[in-house]
């Protein structure tokens, strides 16, 4: 399954869970509809962190063929690997630690030899994917700074396509803030946050249509390495 289909089926979910919504305006059918939207938006951005996720997993697994020279890896992605490293060394005040860091250096010095090619293994996917602590529109431009990306990839507008063939054309950066901001206020207890019927649906197609643009972001950067 693709990291495309694999959204596509996490959307289909939190479709599955808002079908549980009735038309009523019976209190208790109120309360119930309410907490099912709620549920919902927390579920949806959390398949939207996987994606991202797995899009920085993917793209490094590439990158561990043991074929490619350490000059084109893109220098985020050495620097990950290796700035860590380097900071417990000068961090430890044990000879012995910092001797036995210093010879562990090994597996890593390869990314720095421009004309080698760093064995697989050497890059670890889950170094990338912890920089995706959340969907904000930060954190995803430096995860595809990350990948070699030259220019902010959350810039500019997006169209949706609404199901009455109406085209909404949103901002990135405060679509996501929205639906963040109310994945957190739910997440951390807020019970004056309601998300509405259409807010969900505003949610549901914003974050469909920005996945499949990182995704064929993700395509071109990932291109370059393949055979």
């Amino acid at each position: 399954m693709t990291v495309a289909a694999e959204f596509a089926a996490g959307e289909a979910e939190v479709r599955v869970l808002l079908s549980l919504c009735v038309d009523s305006d019976d209190e208790k059918d109120l309360e119930r509809n309410n907490a099912v939207r709620r549920a919902s938006v927390v579920l949806l951005v959390s398949h939207f962190e996987s994606f991202l996720r797995t899009i920085s997993e993917d793209f490094v697994d590439v990158l561990s063929s043991g074929t490619i020279e350490a000059r084109s890896i893109p220098a985020g992605i050495r620097e990950l690997h290796t700035l860590p490293r380097l900071q417990e060394i000068l961090s430890s005040s044990d000879d012995t630690q910092r001797s036995s860091l210093l010879r562990k250096l090994g597996d890593i010095s390869a990314l720095w030899n421009d004309s080698a090619k760093p064995s697989p293994g050497t890059l670890k996917a889950a170094k990338l994917s912890r920089v995706v602590t959340s969907a904000r529109a930060e954190k995803i431009d430096n995860l595809f700074s990350l990948m070699g990306s030259a220019v902010p990839v959350c810039d500019g507008d997006i169209d949706l396509d609404a199901p009455d063939d109406e085209t909404i054309s949103l901002n990135i950066r405060l679509a996501l803030t929205d639906v963040v901001q109310c994945r957190n206020d739910i997440a951390h207890g807020d019970s004056s946050r309601k998300p509405t019927e259409e807010d969900i649906d505003k949610y549901l197609l914003f974050l469909a249509a920005l996945a499949s643009r990182l995704q064929r972001k993700a395509d071109g950067l990932t291109a370059a390495f393949l055979p």
